[in-house]
């Protein structure tokens, strides 16, 4: 029998599993991750703003108080010793060594079982993942590592164990403000309610208000674009019964519904294996907290879409924690291997997905290599899903990889937003704003396309000439075609 807990032939099941995944992961070429290729913008810029080789220091300026910065400037190492498409699957491997072994962490400390780590291995593939939330998804890992040593903070303070928990919450505040304002919340719970007595809430009480004052921190900067462009709405929220069945499917998946049915099974499936639920009140707080924030959060809100959707990498990890093994039920040697079973199910629609990914986009690569430097590029994504990888969107923010690769700058551009450690200066701003990628048709409707020395279209046929000759980007003419993708170059007088 294949034992999922610490058995030798259990321990390399899952390491052989996790080595696999990272080897996939390194080697892809383009990861179908829909944000991916801002981020890549964001740092090549950033690389060549420090280096005082950008031609868009006019364009830009840096900001240093993002809350994405850790993760950023992990990227930024990385590519002093590869190029940024290599770099990112390094950066994209790495972080998902550091969930498994912050996985791994909170089993330990909680005293669970490896129903935890495995089930940590599909769960970084979910929502956040197709999504492309890169930043997000390494301090999350951060803040789990945070949020364990919070928990040892609670069982032996010291002078130590609180510095730690400074140090590990400051550098959590600079990868992500969501997973911080979630694990200072969870920490905050845990440690209160294991102090021996309540009125030695006191000795807490100051660092946890270091980390309110971070949050004041972050909100009294303002956003200096924000003002310049709107999402018609503040805020949105999405009603309980939409909150319940996202929460099955998006541990796994932004749309696949039939995963919702996975998800059921693995509710069960711990009952079925001989565990038990812990009668360990300590053990249900992180759940407890997620089922909180999950149903009290918006769908939107500060400019800022899928805020609490992005916790579902959390849930059957939490879930889960909630188990102890406490006898060996009569089917749990079937209910391991349908364990199992799902596991490496919900992996194959991930390594597909990569190898796909890198077949699909060869056509692009071959587009790059041809194009000059240095260019101010529009993208315009007719077709933004592809044909073969399951992952929606993958091409909605391709025009970015060019700005990436080439030192380029592509419009629309993730400079607009707050977070980012590049952005706009407010008198530089483009016309193309938050929401024109998803509407290209809406080139039509531009009025500065001189600004622009490529277009970068991705679209079925060569149709797309009628759309760009009808609006004022006429000016263009057909300069390569790789399969889906078109490029017009400005034509120039000479």
């Amino acid at each position: 029998m294949l034992n999922i807990e610490e058995t030798k032939c259990g321990n390399f099941f899952f390491i052989f599993v996790v080595g696999l995944t990272t080897t996939i992961i390194l080697s892809g070429s383009y990861l179908p991750l829909i944000d991916l290729p801002q981020h890549a913008a964001q740092v090549a810029t950033l690389d060549d703003l420090l280096k005082g080789q950008s031609i868009w220091s006019g364009l830009v300026e840096l900001n240093f108080n993002t809350p994405y910065l850790i993760g950023y400037l992990s990227w930024l190492g990385l590519m002093q010793f590869s190029d940024i498409v290599v770099s990112s699957r390094i950066l994209v491997a790495l972080i998902f060594l550091l969930f498994i072994f912050s996985s791994i962490l909170l089993k330990n400390t909680l005293h669970t079982s490896w129903l935890v780590p495995w089930i940590a291995i599909p769960s970084f593939f979910g929502f956040c993942y197709e999504w492309g939330f890169l930043t997000y998804l390494l301090a999350i890992s951060i803040g789990i590592i945070f949020f364990v040593q919070n928990i040892k903070w609670s069982k032996k303070p010291n002078l130590k164990q609180c510095i730690m928990v400074i140090i590990l919450g400051v550098l959590l505040f600079y990868s992500h403000i969501l997973s911080y304002l979630f694990f200072c919340l969870l920490s905050f719970v845990f440690v209160f309610y294991n102090l021996e007595s309540k009125k030695n809430i006191l000795k807490i009480l100051p660092i946890y208000f270091i980390f309110f004052c971070l949050i004041i921190f972050y909100l009294k900067q303002g956003d200096s674009l924000s003002a310049q462009y709107t999402y018609g709405v503040k805020v949105m929220y999405h009603s309980i019964g939409e909150k319940i069945m996202y929460l099955f499917i998006y541990p796994w998946s932004m749309l696949n519904k039939s995963l919702m049915y996975i998800s059921l099974i693995l509710l069960c499936i711990p009952l079925l294996m001989g565990y038990v639920f812990s009668k360990k009140i300590e053990k249900y707080i992180p759940l407890v907290v997620f089922i909180f924030i999950w149903f009290a959060l918006p769908h939107f809100m500060s400019n800022t879409y899928f805020i609490y959707e992005r916790y579902s990498i959390l849930f059957f990890i939490f879930y889960f924690s909630v188990f102890e093994k406490q006898h060996n039920f009569q089917y749990s040697r079937y209910a391991s291997y349908i364990f199992l079973v799902l596991i490496n199910y919900l992996m194959l629609e991930d390594y597909k997905n990569i190898f796909l990914a890198k077949k699909e986009t060869s056509d692009f690569a071959t587009i790059v290599e041809k194009l000059p430097d240095n260019q101010r590029v529009l993208g315009l994504m007719f077709e933004p899903s592809s044909m073969s990888v399951s992952t929606p969107f993958t091409y909605v923010h391709f025009g970015s990889w060019y700005q990436a690769q080439k030192n380029g700058w592509s419009d629309f551009n993730f400079a607009w937003f707050h977070p980012q450690i590049v952005r706009y200066k407010p008198d530089t701003v483009p016309e193309v704003k938050p929401g024109f990628e998803w509407a290209p048709q809406n080139v039509q409707l531009l009025k500065n396309c001189q600004n622009y020395n490529l277009l970068i279209i991705r679209a079925y046929d060569q149709s797309v000439k009628n759309i760009v000759q009808n609006s004022l980007c006429h000016d263009y003419t057909l300069m390569l075609n790789e399969g889906t993708w078109f490029v017009f170059s400005k034509i120039t007088n000479s």
